[in-house]
């Protein structure tokens, strides 16, 4: 059964809110000093925690049993990012678009969790009730949102001192 979500990013601190009927059912809090998130949807808690200086990996723990549940690593060269539940499943993360305004987390058999975006806002389609596999590829999209944004804050300084030389 397919499941449809709405969902809405904050301006100034990249948290989301999920919405399910017009009801909220859902929400992404990033820590304001790092990227990790805590995260609800529906019944499900989980928190995201990256690992490693350049953010290579993150660890999913489900909050009410503090287990490990999941492991997220990425692929920053190909903007791609794989899934890998503690049952051994595994599911990729990739963009469908040019300009990254939607993207999919499949396994290319019976999960896919369709994403759009219109600026701060979107849509979720699920054919899959695995909550944390919706959750996941909204925290996946904002961490590449944010090395992306690093990367421009990098390189700014260096564009700005050789235009204003010449």
């Amino acid at each position: 059964m397919a499941k449809y979500i709405n969902w809405k990013s904050n301006w100034f601190n990249s948290n989301f809110e999920l919405f399910v009927d017009g009801i909220q059912k859902g929400a992404i809090k990033f820590n304001s000093w790092t990227s990790n998130a805590e995260t609800v949807f529906e019944d499900q808690h989980y928190l995201f925690t990256n690992v490693g200086f350049w953010q290579s990996k993150t660890n999913v723990i489900d909050r009410k049993t503090n287990e490990l549940i999941a492991i997220i690593t990425y692929d920053s060269w190909k903007s791609k990012a794989i899934i890998s539940m503690k049952s051994g499943e595994q599911y990729e993360w990739k963009p469908t678009s040019f300009w990254k305004s939607e993207w999919i987390v499949s396994n290319f058999k019976d999960a896919n969790v369709l994403y759009s975006t219109n600026g701060k806002s979107g849509t979720i389609s699920s054919d899959s009730d695995n909550k944390l596999l919706i959750i996941a590829g909204l925290f996946i999209k904002q961490i590449y949102n944010k090395k992306a944004a690093a990367v421009i804050a990098c390189f700014m300084p260096i564009m700005v001192a050789t235009i204003t030389r010449n």
